[in-house]
C-alpha cells in the first residue's frame, strides 16, 4: 500500500511542473502533499482524469494554497490555455500521461 501512495504522490507533483516551472525536487515535501490532496480534491469523479472543470478546480486550489504559477495562471485568465496544453489528445480531459507528459 505504501509503495501505491508514494507512486501516487510522485505522479500528482508532475500536475505542478507544467503550470509552475518549478523543477519537482525544488517543491516542498508539504506542497507535494498539498498538491496531492488538492488533485483528489478536484477530480470530484475519482477517474484520476481531470475534465475541464476538475482542472480549473486544481487550478483554484494550488492558488489558495500558493503552490507553483497557479495563481498568475488565474489571475490573467489562462485556465482554458493550460487545460488544452496539457490536453494532448484533445479528449476533453487530462489524464495521468498526459500531465507526466507535460513534467518531461
Amino acid at each position: 500500500m505504501k509503495h501505491n501512495v508514494l507512486a501516487w504522490l510522485v505522479f500528482v507533483a508532475s500536475v505542478a511542473l507544467p503550470l509552475s516551472g518549478v523543477q519537482a525536487q525544488t517543491m516542498s515535501d508539504a506542497d507535494r502533499q498539498k498538491l496531492a490532496e488538492n488533485y483528489i480534491q478536484a477530480d470530484a469523479d475519482g477517474d484520476k482524469a481531470l475534465t475541464r472543470s476538475e482542472f480549473h478546480n486544481l487550478l483554484l486550489l494550488n492558488a489558495q494554497d500558493n503552490i507553483g504559477k497557479a495563481g498568475k495562471i488565474l489571475k490573467f485568465g489562462r485556465q482554458d490555455m493550460a487545460f488544452t496544453r496539457i490536453d494532448a489528445d484533445r479528449n476533453g480531459l487530462v489524464t495521468q500521461q498526459e500531465l507526466q507528459a507535460q513534467a518531461r
